[in-house]
């Protein structure tokens, strides 16, 4: 979320990481919107809520990577895929997709942005731990019968990543074994797109579904899933070929979940 500070237009950007299952909030102001400074973010709520299994996002270019190329895998997605956490993308423009998260970005918008008349960044910085606070120990959610974020799971125990962890600072992170997805509509046409790339279906049958096109980077194979309405399941639909041009690095398990955890399969970013 962009957001611009007194007559001398001061930017800034919000970067909001909300845990889908209990709603808890991770907070923090960014002056620039670059890879590095995303990806700093991103390691350290890893490093201090712990790590999800998944997490979801819009299709924002500096995350997507989709802007270079063809098969171009962003940093954030190889960092992601470092860390064992699988990357959703939802359909472009289609912000309802991630209905959390937006609903939390109006409640950060109405509340914490739009009650007090900020000087400057470091105003913003120092307000908005008040914030995080509130949303995370004092603010009811109706959705769970009013109960605050920390009363949701009392018992929960992140597994974090290590305070150490510093592969976000290397020039170019190798690509891991894992699975990113991408939620897309099929067009009329009967095909979708995934990085700059088109992909056919049977249009008869297709054209106009919903489809989650996943990237095995181990395998290279794209695999398209449909889930039939009312069922349990996803259907394989299509397979495709997915060489990627890089060597392919199998996951490390220091930086991944060792061990069961209630914490979700998805957590929601935006920024």
């Amino acid at each position: 979320m962009s957001r611009r500070i007194g007559g001398n237009a001061e930017r800034f950007y919000g970067c909001h990481l909300l845990d889908l299952a209990r709603r808890w909030p991770y907070l923090r102001i960014i002056t620039t919107k670059s890879v590095k400074k995303v990806s700093q973010f991103l390691v350290s709520a890893w490093q201090e809520v712990g790590l999800p299994a998944a997490m979801q996002i819009d299709n924002d270019i500096v995350w997507n990577g989709g802007g270079r190329g063809q098969r171009v895998l962003s940093t954030v997605v190889r960092l992601c895929l470092a860390v064992g956490v699988e990357v959703i993308f939802i359909p472009p423009s289609t912000p309802i997709a991630n209905g959390p998260i937006e609903s939390f970005n109006d409640l950060w918008d109405a509340n914490f942005w739009g009650r007090t008349e900020f000087g400057n960044v470091e105003h913003v910085q120092t307000e908005l731990p008040l914030f995080e606070t509130y949303c995370r120990h004092r603010r009811p959610l109706p959705e769970f019968d009013g109960q605050t974020a920390d009363q949701i799971y009392p018992d929960f125990k992140p597994v974090r990543l290590p305070t150490d962890f510093d592969l976000h600072w290397q020039k170019r992170i190798a690509i891991r074994t894992g699975f990113v997805h991408f939620i897309r509509f099929v067009s009329p046409q009967g095909s979708f797109l995934i990085l700059n790339e088109s992909w056919a279906l049977e249009k008869d049958r297709w054209a106009g579904a919903t489809v989650r096109a996943t990237i095995d980077t181990q395998a290279q194979q794209l695999n398209v899933y449909h889930h039939p309405v009312k069922a349990d399941y996803c259907q394989l639909i299509a397979q495709f070929d997915y060489p990627l041009a890089e060597d392919i690095v199998p996951l490390e398990t220091t930086c991944t979940q060792t061990q069961p955890s209630i914490w979700p399969a998805v957590k929601s970013f935006s920024c």
